[in-house]
């Protein structure tokens, strides 16, 4: 089941907002699990959950966080969770590449009947993101890249590294890299037993090593690229190349 979360401090749109998502949500197994005015309610709520929530957020919150901010903080929490911004003025929607944050809508206040489309399309893109990663095989991994999920085999991948970006994460393949939100933590418990972590930036692919340089403690990958291998990782991963 699909947890919902809201935040808009407006009493009568959220009203509003909680009708229209009661009359949509037993189609697509969700429910609503808070909804609040205030955006502390919304990261108390998370705090060391570990499952993802589908999140509507108005921008312009009354209080010292406004919606982008708080979409940040989420993110910390929720790296993979499904964020739709609400707000009466449309201009808002382009700070959303200043504060870097990946959502799947922004919805326009104002018209119900548009509203209700929109937070129906919203649920409909989930669901399908789901669907599509829950029928792929046990060797891939799915990837939310922007509003697309990236399926990659776990053979493609030469290794993981944490992006210049707070809370980011980068894939390697010999196609190219791709950016995501996620943590290196959660990643290894997704991958095959191929991966090993040399470092706390790096999670690689042990079928596509190279070499190892250890005096440098210096990994070359298939592919030329560079990763690091730190000293307390260095013996595990010689003993699991060796294998």
């Amino acid at each position: 089941m699909n947890n919902i979360i809201i935040c808009e401090d407006n009493i009568h749109e959220r009203k509003q907002l909680i009708s229209i998502l009661n009359s949509e949500i037993e189609k697509f197994d969700c429910k609503i699990a808070l909804s609040t005015g205030n955006p502390y309610e919304v990261i108390r709520h998370i705090d060391n959950r570990t499952s993802s929530f589908i999140y509507f957020l108005d921008i312009d919150l009354n209080s010292d966080l406004n919606g982008f901010e708080l979409a940040k903080l989420i993110r910390t929490y929720d790296p993979n969770g499904y964020i739709i911004f609400l707000t009466g003025h449309a201009e808002l929607t382009l700070l959303t590449f200043q504060y870097k944050v990946q959502a799947l809508d922004y919805i326009i206040k104002g018209d119900i009947n548009v509203l209700k489309t929109k937070v129906s399309d919203c649920l409909i893109a989930v669901h399908n993101n789901l669907t599509a990663a829950n029928t792929k095989v046990d060797n891939t991994i799915s990837i939310d890249v922007g509003n697309n999920i990236l399926f990659l085999d776990f053979k493609d991948i030469l290794f993981f590294e944490t992006a210049g970006t707070e809370h980011k994460i980068s894939v390697h393949t010999h196609n190219g890299q791709s950016e995501f939100y996620g943590t290196l933590k959660n990643i290894e418990k997704t991958v095959s037993s191929d991966f090993y972590k040399t470092h706390r930036s790096y999670l690689v692919n042990t079928k596509k090593i190279k070499s190892i340089d250890k005096s440098n403690m210096v990994i070359e990958m298939t592919n030329d690229e560079m990763c690091y291998v730190s000293l307390r990782y260095l013996k595990g991963l010689l003993k699991k190349c060796l294998h």
